[in-house]
């Protein structure tokens, strides 16, 4: 088997740190890693036998880092969509019937999903975290993984998830080249303080990062006021949990002088474009990134999103955020596609690992079809990344030297199979659900 792969006659935007656009480019692939970056004659010249993809109106970009998902959430899809307190309302009681073969079902299919939508690695919160990391390395995606840690309110709570969560990291801990145990208490209101300050400590002996949801809701808000005398992000400030190794999802429900305590602790706010705008709650993004708060992007789940196309995603950010602000030069596409490749390569302890298409890295990329009418003409490419293209531009993603997409279909699992399965798993759950909570009766339609 022929090792080494060249993507070539191509354009690449590189990230490097002089952020250079190369055309009539090659890539060569040596394994697991970028081996060489450069004009395409030289690269073919260094590389005759490589197996090549022809990459002619095509462009090559680093692997994008989607860092906010729950892709075995793909059963709910849509559930809480424009649903007020959906989340309570609807995706609790749900999750009250998950099976693990549920998540892990859901997660081949979010994960499926993701991949064709330009996503090389996900970070992930969610429960049965065992069967998610089974699901995202038979795929080939690149996971930051954490099982979900809830002390109160929640579908699925108690102190054997906590240890399970810490089982989980110590695992997984360099057992696989594609996952990255994390720890993932869910919020600054469903985890006790005794148990927050638990994780924090956990987290540093083990050296890994922590990922949970903070200030997403006005009762979350209310809450932490009611027990604590402040708001979420000041509350977890002051016990010292908040880092650089931190990512922190939504971050809405703040004031200004938290927005400079997101800043000054080097924590991560993750922002969800479409699922933060359906809800008309949009996340202030630029102002935060305007403070120095190290902002990243993520698609959340598909239960309030409905996609994981971390592509299409990228034009919901740049439009939203001008909007909001009512500046039109906010947010502008070069930041954008930072957000989601070397700034969330970094926040995940990867930025000399990913985030670029340098030599050395790991493979981890994706080639975007620019042939179509809606990209031509490309007068700024970076402006039609942003704003032209989506998720059925992916033509090829490879992760970690290996092609799990290639000329827009996966090579890992079968599609047709994934859409038979999350039909069927995903009804079955929502029957479950009903019989087992009078109140969702009205979700539930039958074809």
């Amino acid at each position: 088997m022929n090792e080494n792969l060249l993507i070539e006659n191509t354009t690449v935007v590189t990230m490097n740190p002089q952020r250079d656009i190369l055309t009539n480019a090659g890539v060569a692939i040596s394994g697991e890693r970028i081996a060489a970056v450069g004009q395409a004659d030289e690269i073919r010249a260094r590389y005759p036998h490589a197996e090549r993809i022809d990459g002619r109106g095509k462009v090559v970009l680093p692997g994008l880092i989607n860092c906010h998902t729950h892709i075995s959430m793909s059963l709910q899809k849509g559930i809480t969509l424009a649903v007020p307190d959906g989340l309570y309302r609807v995706m609790w009681p749900v999750e009250r019937s998950l099976t693990p073969d549920d998540c892990y079902i859901g997660a081949l299919v979010g994960g499926a999903e993701a991949l064709k939508g330009g996503t090389t690695c996900v970070i992930d919160h969610y429960f049965h975290m065992e069967q998610v990391a089974r699901a995202t390395t038979q795929l080939g995606l690149r996971g930051v993984l954490g099982h979900t840690i809830m002390s109160r309110l929640g579908p699925i709570i108690g102190e054997r998830e906590f240890e399970e969560a810490v089982a989980f990291v110590r695992r997984w801990k360099g057992r696989h080249p594609l996952v990255t145990p994390w720890l993932a208490p869910h919020a600054s209101d469903t985890v006790s303080p005794e148990w927050l300050d638990s994780i924090r400590e956990i987290a540093t002996e083990e050296g890994v990062g922590i990922h949970l949801h903070l200030a997403q809701s006005p009762q979350e808000r209310t809450y932490i006021q009611e027990q604590h005398g402040v708001g979420c992000v000041e509350y977890l400030y002051d016990a010292g949990f908040l880092g650089e190794d931190v990512l922190a999802a939504h971050c809405i429900y703040i004031d200004e002088h938290e927005m400079d305590l997101l800043a000054e602790s080097g924590a991560h706010p993750l922002y969800c474009p479409m699922g933060h705008a359906l809800s008309g709650r949009p996340a202030r993004a630029w102002e935060l990134l305007q403070r120095g708060a190290g902002v990243l992007i993520g698609t959340d789940c598909v239960c309030s999103n409905n996609l994981m196309d971390i592509v299409g995603e990228l034009r919901i950010a740049g439009a939203s955020q001008k909007q909001l602000t009512g500046d039109r030069e906010a947010m502008p596409a070069s930041k954008i596609l930072e957000m989601v490749t070397v700034d969330a390569a970094a926040a995940i302890g990867m930025g000399d690992q990913l985030g670029a298409v340098v030599p050395g890295y790991l493979a981890d990329l994706v080639v975007l079809d620019f042939e179509g009418l809606h990209t031509a003409p490309c007068y700024s490419l970076l402006d039609n990344i942003v704003y032209c293209c989506n998720g059925r531009d992916v033509a090829t993603v490879i992760v970690n030297g290996r092609v799990v997409v290639q000329d827009g279909e996966l090579t890992t699992a079968d599609e047709t199979e994934l859409v038979y399965l999350v039909e069927e798993k995903g009804r079955a759950l929502m029957r479950r659900a009903v019989e087992k909570e009078e109140d969702l009766a009205w979700i539930w339609r039958k074809k």
